[in-house]
């Protein structure tokens, strides 16, 4: 079996806030040095998931683990599959432990949006006419290379698919913001904060519908329903948990969180990509012969609300169990990050109520899904 022994997570800053002084590999230093400070023990492989690589340096995951000043035997890597990229990162971690390769792992992710360079190709040079910066938090992150097309355009067309208003997006967001707000009332532990704020930085604790309906939407187009306020906010952060063996468990005798039962990935056309999610988690309860009764507790991704709102609507899910303490439109979605701080929202719910099981989802840009189940100790 393989265990989630603990957590950190810093608070989640707004694009260009909190965390600007911060980049990527001092974010995710910052909580594996956490994590270490209470695991006095020896740390085998980190892993790290990000997305906007660009101007990182090598191998994101090492600098990190030489910020946190762990040991320079230890091996780290970085991996990318965009906004699945920390639940991959788990799953990595998972099979590894599994097979007997290593028996202590860290592994999440992390991103610095606020540090994403602009790009230029100007390699050959530049004979004639304008030169063109991408910003490659686009380029890297929010814009599908296969279909040209920006997350935000394909969003719309799943929203458009599947019926799914702009009212009943705004009143998901303005949940969101409702249900993060009080989740930072119960002071949650294990949350790195900045010396310049204590709760992450996107929340909007004066929230309202009718603030969320003045807003226009993004894209310009006919019947469009995405706006600011009904969509993630870009942000900076990093979280990261510590997997471990069941040898470990017993020979430290350890406390685990709770278990991971195990992974499902799907893939389908690009323009789906919103909804692949409830593919894979079809997959997943599948794989361990369970119904979606048999699941107590839910997160999905708010990349958009309409992501929310198709995959509840596929699956059939109750809202009351989904996204308990808010998502992503509330604190902010660090691509490479947010993955990871779903899977402790869904150990703190857990351990809140009492409950078993839990199903974490997350979309990404090119057509994929993953869901992680993990269970209760």
């Amino acid at each position: 079996m393989v265990y989630i022994v603990d957590y950190s997570s810093t608070i989640y800053g707004r694009i260009c806030g909190i965390w600007s002084d911060y980049m990527a590999s001092d974010l995710a230093s910052l909580v594996i040095q956490d994590i270490v400070s209470r695991f006095n023990y020896p740390i085998d492989l980190v892993i790290l998931g990000n997305v906007i690589g660009a101007g990182n340096g090598q191998n994101l995951a090492r600098q990190a683990l030489l910020k946190a000043k762990l040991s320079t035997n230890i091996p780290a890597f970085t991996v990318n599959q965009v906004c699945i990229s920390p639940i991959k990162a788990l799953q990595t971690a998972y099979v590894n432990i599994l097979t007997g390769e290593y028996d202590v792992v860290i592994a999440g992710g992390v991103e610095s949006m606020t540090n994403a360079p602009f790009l230029v190709r100007s390699r050959l040079g530049n004979k004639y006419g304008d030169m063109i910066f991408e910003d490659s938090i686009n380029t890297d992150g929010l814009r599908c290379a296969i279909s040209n097309k920006l997350m935000i355009e394909l969003a719309e067309w799943i929203a458009k698919k599947y019926s799914i208003s702009r009212d009943e997006q705004d009143e998901l967001a303005y949940n969101s913001h409702k249900r993060a707000a009080e989740f930072w009332n119960t002071n949650p532990e294990r949350f790195i904060k900045s010396p310049k704020r204590e709760v992450d930085e996107n929340i909007r604790f004066d929230v309202s519908l009718d603030k969320l309906s003045s807003l226009r939407p993004v894209v310009r187009a006919e019947d469009s329903s995405i706006t600011a306020g009904n969509a993630s906010s870009l942000a900076d952060g990093a979280s990261v948990l510590l997997i471990a063996s069941e040898k470990t468990v017993v020979k430290y005798n350890l406390k685990p969180l709770c278990r991971i039962v195990g992974f499902a990935e799907s893939f389908d056309d690009p323009k789906n990509f919103p909804i692949v999610p409830s593919i894979s988690t079809n997959s997943l309860l599948k794989k361990f012969s369970l119904k979606k009764e048999d699941i107590d507790l839910w997160e999905i991704n708010e990349a958009f609300a309409c992501v929310l709102a198709a995959n509840m609507k596929i699956l059939g899910l109750d809202y009351q169990r989904t996204n308990i303490f808010g998502g992503a439109i509330a604190f902010g979605h660090p691509i490479g990050a947010t993955g990871a701080r779903l899977v402790i929202n869904s150990i703190l719910g857990l351990k809140k109520y009492g409950y078993k099981r839990a199903v974490i989802m997350v979309c990404a840009g090119s057509g994929g899904g993953y869901s992680m189940l993990i269970e209760n100790i």
